[in-house]
């Protein structure tokens, strides 16, 4: 799932909830509801986080397709 996948690239690189906020540019309450499935990231949010936890070309990809097949799934 896209929560696992994003939590442990949070954790790899070394960053918490609220570090990784602050690299983001979004609230600690967001990546929260995030990590914990109750809210899918926007594309943008998707992209700042990819960003900050300095995410390779080929995670990207795979993290880009799980969030498109999540966002169908939930309509």
């Amino acid at each position: 799932m896209l929560v696992d996948e994003l939590k442990a690239i949070r954790k790899k690189a070394g960053l918490t909830q609220t570090q990784l906020a602050d690299a983001a540019g979004i609230t600690q309450g967001a990546v929260s509801q995030i990590e914990r499935g109750r809210q899918l990231p926007t594309a943008a949010n998707l992209e700042h986080v990819m960003t900050a936890c300095k995410v390779s070309a080929r995670q990207r990809s795979k993290l880009i397709m799980m969030w498109f097949d999540e966002a169908v799934e939930q309509g």
